[in-house]
């Protein structure tokens, strides 16, 4: 593979944003938490394994340096998308951003704690609290997610009857073919994003519902939930500076 000044001028623009960084960072920790259960599976000496579990663990923590005011910015989004129209986009939306926005907050007192500047007492309730809003909101953006389907499979099917309305009709103007082309390179783009989103949505689900219990998942299947969906995030960034 040979890399070209463009190749590279492209990753030092995605360093040089926060979010480009952080999902780097949040790659190698996954990837840490992962081998780090695989080495244990396999029978790795104990000072090996230790090895990957501080990495995973600083790794966590410097994270959430990146993050710190994060609950800012979901606050000010939350706020915004009470300007949605469609009432299930709407709540959905808003209830996201809340999620997300308490998460964070709560990843304050957790990186103190871990830091040892602040050793609050409740931690354990402010860490599990954190989770359960993450898992929230991570809920709400899968119904949304559910609900963009019907959304699009309505439009499609209106865009099906149009077409066949322009290929029946004996007096075709090349406007009327051209704007059908558009709607479907555009419904094309919603539906691949819909489902992208949708993908990320489910696979990221699975890391609070084992930290609270509810799914009997092991550190392998976390990690590698992590892996996947800090690739397709990282994807995403990636695409938004092409």
């Amino acid at each position: 593979m040979v890399l070209s000044h463009a190749g590279v001028d492209h990753f030092n623009r995605y360093l040089n944003t926060t979010v480009g960084r952080e999902k780097l960072c949040r790659l190698v920790q996954y990837f840490a938490r992962f081998y780090a259960f695989y080495l244990f599976r396999n029978g790795a000496p104990k000072d090996t394994i230790q090895r990957w579990v501080d990495l995973k663990t600083h790794l966590g923590n410097g994270r959430k340096f990146f993050r710190l005011l994060k609950p800012v910015e979901f606050a000010q989004t939350g706020l915004k998308s009470l300007a949605i129209k469609d009432e299930v986009l709407r709540y959905t939306a808003v209830a996201k951003q809340i999620g997300m926005a308490f998460y964070y907050l709560t990843e304050v007192f957790v990186l103190s704690n871990s830091i040892n500047f602040y050793k609050s007492p409740n931690i354990k309730k402010i860490t599990e609290f954190g989770q359960r809003c993450w898992m929230a909101a991570i809920a709400a953006s899968l119904i949304s997610g559910l609900y963009k389907f019907k959304q699009l499979n309505v439009r499609e099917h209106m865009l099906e009857k149009s077409r066949k309305a322009i290929v029946n009709t004996e007096e075709k103007s090349d406007a009327q073919i051209s704007e059908l082309k558009t709607q479907e390179k555009t419904l094309a783009k919603d539906k691949y994003n819909a489902r992208y989103a949708f993908i990320q949505d489910a696979v990221d689900i699975i890391i609070p519902s084992t930290g609270l219990g509810y799914l009997k998942a092991d550190e392998g299947i976390v990690g590698l939930a992590g892996i996947i969906t800090s690739l397709l995030a990282m994807n995403t960034q990636w695409k938004k500076l092409a």
